[in-house]
Parts: structure tokens; sequence; C-alpha cells
């Protein structure tokens, strides 16, 4: 009876506070699946309009199959976590050569896809086939976790196990409110049961949520620290010569393989204060980099790639690159 009444809270606080997303006015798996890779690790205000572009250029699987490696990348710059648009680009390619275009309705088949795991397959089942299929992302820990008050850790494989044998005990059997209830509840750890300041009062499943009754909200879900973040700097030279920008070849920076890179230099010591000199930074995993960028000759030992600031928008750059430039030159 709990369950039950889970379920209908979500699905009939969903009706009228899901917000008005693009993926959400499709059924089609193709466009489902590309929405749920892109918001892997990255909000929805910044993938709707990745989205667009992607699906006006890739419309379906099959113009994505035959799309090359730079092209899927190109539209992907900014979003970061670049492994995801390789995946979608070999996973088009699998769904075309494997399944004759047709998209897999089945989980063991979604999982043969490159990028799609447990969680994207039991999303796009739920929400494109409108079947019986669990799902548990970052959101749907969150929820579960403080509704049932869990304080185990849940990077811990048994933890995990639990919340998975959860998630599959809330999904919906019926097929008319299998996508309304998965959606609904990535919409609740989004826009309400979330990480900080939790919205607890207007919860539609506060009548049972453990953590409410018992005030420790913020403090779940509750994860083991596995690793501390790591600490870099460097130095970056913005160069002109002739109306053009020097660039790193392609794979000049091992952290960006598919990139060209500005030219750059690891310090160990952040350098003194120069009145020519700008900060930024960005994040690659778990390492976070200071970057100290000076609008100077850099005398590198590799060739350059020379670049006329019109075609600037045509190349691939990694984000921080393209931040650079764009305070630099617009």
């Amino acid at each position: 009876m709990k369950i039950l009444r889970f379920q209908n809270s979500i699905v009939h606080w969903f009706e009228t506070a899901a917000r008005d997303l693009p993926w959400r006015k499709t059924s089609d798996p193709y466009k489902i699946w590309i929405s749920e890779i892109m918001l892997q690790q990255t909000g929805v205000s910044t993938v709707i309009p990745y989205f667009e572009r992607f699906m006006k250029r890739f419309p379906d699987v099959k113009s994505l199959a035959r799309s090359t490696e730079d092209e899927v990348l190109h539209l992907w710059q900014g979003l970061g976590y670049y492994r995801r648009a390789k995946n979608l680009r070999e996973g088009a390619k699998l769904i075309v050569e494997k399944f004759a275009g047709k998209f897999p309705d089945t989980k063991e088949d979604l999982l043969e896809v490159p990028g799609i795991g447990p969680y994207s397959a039991g999303a796009i089942l739920s929400i494109a086939f409108r079947k019986q299929a669990p799902a548990l992302d970052g959101n749907l820990i969150r929820v579960y976790s403080r509704f049932y008050g869990i304080q185990d850790f849940v990077n811990d494989t048994k933890t995990l196990k639990k919340l998975w044998a959860i998630a599959t005990e809330h999904t919906p059997s019926a097929s008319k409110i299998s996508r309304e209830f998965c959606e609904g509840m990535m919409e609740l750890g989004a826009t309400i049961c979330t990480p900080k300041n939790p919205k607890c009062k207007i919860c539609p499943v506060a009548w049972g949520c453990i953590a409410r009754k018992d005030g420790n909200a913020e403090t779940l879900p509750r994860k083991k620290m596995l690793r501390a973040r790591e600490k870099y700097l460097e130095k970056v030279y913005l160069m002109e010569k002739a109306g053009k920008f020097g660039f790193l070849k392609k794979g000049g920076d091992p952290k960006f393989p598919d990139f060209l890179r500005l030219p750059y230099e690891a310090l160990t010591t952040e350098p003194s204060p120069n009145v020519d000199q700008r900060l930024f930074k960005y994040s690659v995993t778990h390492r976070d980099f200071k970057v100290f960028v000076e609008r100077k000759t850099f005398r590198s030992k590799a060739k350059l790639i020379w670049v006329s600031k019109s075609k600037l928008s045509k190349i691939l750059l990694p984000a921080i690159d393209r931040k650079i430039l764009n305070a630099y030159i617009g």
C-alpha cells in the first residue's frame, strides 16, 4: 500500500509540476537516448540548446551512424565528458549494423550499446517503450535514500544493490504510468529533493520521508570519500602571428586527445603577479586546474598549427581554450 501511494503521489505531482523540456514531447527512443546521455553530469539548462542543435544535425540514428567523429565532437564542445559523444556515435553504428536501425527495446540488447548502462537502459525502456524497468541514477539514489532514511554509504556495493532492489519494487507495472513515474522521479530529484536546501515542505512524498521526519535530509545520501581531488597549475599562451593563432596539434595535451590545444606548460608554483596575466579554472574528472594565461610568445618544441580568427569556430578545442579565446578576442 505504501509503494502504491508513493507511485501515485509522484505521478499526480508530475502532471502539474513537469517542466516543458524538448525530449518530453516525444516517444522516439533515439531522441530520449540522446537526451539521457547528454544529461549525465550536465544540467538541464545547459543541455537544451545542445540537444536541439544535435537533433537538427542528426535527426535519427542513421544520420548519426554516418557521421564522422569530428562532426560529433564539434557539436559536443562545451558539454565535457567527451567519451559520451564518442559512445553515441559508436552506439548508433551498432544499432544500424546489428539491429537494422531499429532501436532495441529490451534491456539485454540496450546494454550492448556503447555508453548505455543499467540506468540509461531503464530510463529508455520506461520513457520510450513504457515498459516496467527500474532506473537508478544520482537523483533517484538521493530520493530513495532520504525517503527510507538510509545511513549506509551509497557508493558501497551492498548499499547500491539494496537501492536497486528498492527502485525495482517502486517501478510501476502499469504501462500507462511507467513513463510518468520515471520522469516524475527525475523531476523530483532535480527540482525538489535537491542536494542542498531540499524543498521538503512541498515534496509530494513528504508524508512518508524518514529523512524529513528526522530532520536530516541534507546529510543524505552519505558517500564514502574514495579519492581526494588533485590540484594542478598551468600557464597557457595566447600567441598571435599575422592574424593567426597558434595551437598544439591534436593530441598535444594528453588530457584532451581529440582536440587542438593552446600552447601550455605545467607549473609547480603559481607565477608572480603580472598585469597582463589572467586566471581561469577548469576540471577534468578528479583533477582541478588553475590556468594562468598570457598573451605572449612561448618557445615550444612542438610544431604549432596556425589558425585564422575567422576559422576558430570550426576547430575542435576543449572548453577551457574556447573560454580563453572568447575572453580575449570574442
